[in-house]
């Protein structure tokens, strides 16, 4: 399970960079309409969950695609965005605060690993 979300990790900052390397118009100069870091970093944090139990074999069927949009959605919605506002402001800290992002997802792996030594326990 730690193997695929380091796999996403990596498949997410290599789409962000070529996303930003692709189109630098999705860049907001000034951070207006960006998630707040504390509510990006919970984002995050159920976006990775919510991959955990897509690439699971608890939710694998023939076609999955539905089922995947749904459940990354109902991470958009419990915080009250849309997939678009999320992209974008990954995009917007790629481009303009790298090292906040880093600091973000060092939170969330701790996050990570508190739960998982919560499991463990």
């Amino acid at each position: 399970m730690i193997k695929y979300k380091i796999l996403f990790f990596i498949l997410l900052i290599g789409s962000l960079s070529y996303s930003c390397i692709q189109d630098s118009v999705n860049q907001t100069q000034d951070g207006k309409d960006i998630i707040s870091a504390d509510t990006l970093e919970l984002m995050i944090f159920d976006i990775h969950l919510a991959d955990a139990i897509i690439t699971s074999k608890i939710m694998k069927t023939k076609d999955n695609t539905a089922i995947d949009s749904l459940v990354y959605q109902s991470v958009y919605d419990k915080y009250g965005y849309a997939k678009d506002d999320f992209e974008q402001t990954l995009l917007f800290y790629a481009h303009n605060k790298l090292d906040s992002l880093n600091v973000i997802y060092d939170r969330v792996i701790e996050r990570f690993n508190i739960r998982k030594g919560e499991i463990y326990n």
